[in-house]
């Protein structure tokens, strides 16, 4: 038996135990044992035991390091990476975008509103329909309705000589029905859709 070809076989299976280092030890005996008896096999059957004869036996067997691969099996398929959590401002910047869009016009008058409308457009909590619906359907908050109800009492004044009949100025009656319907729905109408956004942001932000 040749020694130096006793030498590259032993370099050969400890490059292989050194790429099967990873699998449990009883495996790892059994891989080697198995590749060890192939070798012993195969050299058996050379004419000329040279070193050159043992190196060509050796490739034909492979790399360690691919039989090793080959054994580990395929990669496990990487699990899928969680979907990236919903980007979402603090709740306060919500609350404050709904109170603006109320009363904002009567704590800074008429800049107030504009806060709230900035506010609600650059929160990622409601959709863009419902960001239009709060635009539209609340223009200028509770302000409005309120400056329309003090001008219309402004100009219904009464007032007459004393001890002489009392006269009244302003609309006639059908005129004052129709102000004080559209003074109510610009009161009701704000509040509504707010109490709906108010309703919306709940639903987004309860846990699924």
């Amino acid at each position: 038996m040749s020694t130096r070809a006793d030498e590259l076989i032993n370099e050969y299976l400890d490059r292989l135990e050194e790429g099967l280092a990873d699998f449990p030890p009883t495996r790892r005996r059994e891989l080697v044992q198995e590749i060890s008896a192939h070798i012993a096999e195969a050299r058996a059957s050379l004419e000329n035991e040279d070193e050159a004869s043992i190196r060509n036996l050796l490739d034909r067997i492979g790399d360690p390091a691919d039989i090793a691969a080959e054994a580990a099996g395929p990669p496990a398929p990487e699990a899928p990476l969680p979907p990236p959590p919903a980007k979402t401002r603090g709740g306060g910047w919500d609350v404050a975008a709904l109170v603006m869009l109320l009363v904002g016009g009567l704590i800074v008058p008429v800049i107030g509103w504009f806060i709230g409308l900035a506010l609600l457009w650059t929160s990622e909590t409601w959709s863009t329909g419902e960001k239009l619906l709060g635009t539209l359907l609340v223009p200028g908050g509770l302000a409005l309705p309120l400056f329309l109800l003090t001008i219309g009492t402004s100009v219904n004044s009464c007032g007459g000589p004393v001890g002489g009949p009392i006269t009244c100025t302003g609309g006639n009656g059908v005129g004052s029905a129709a102000a004080a319907v559209l003074v109510i729905a610009l009161l009701v109408v704000p509040i509504a859709v707010v109490a709906y956004l108010a309703r919306r942001r709940s639903q987004v932000a309860a846990p699924a």
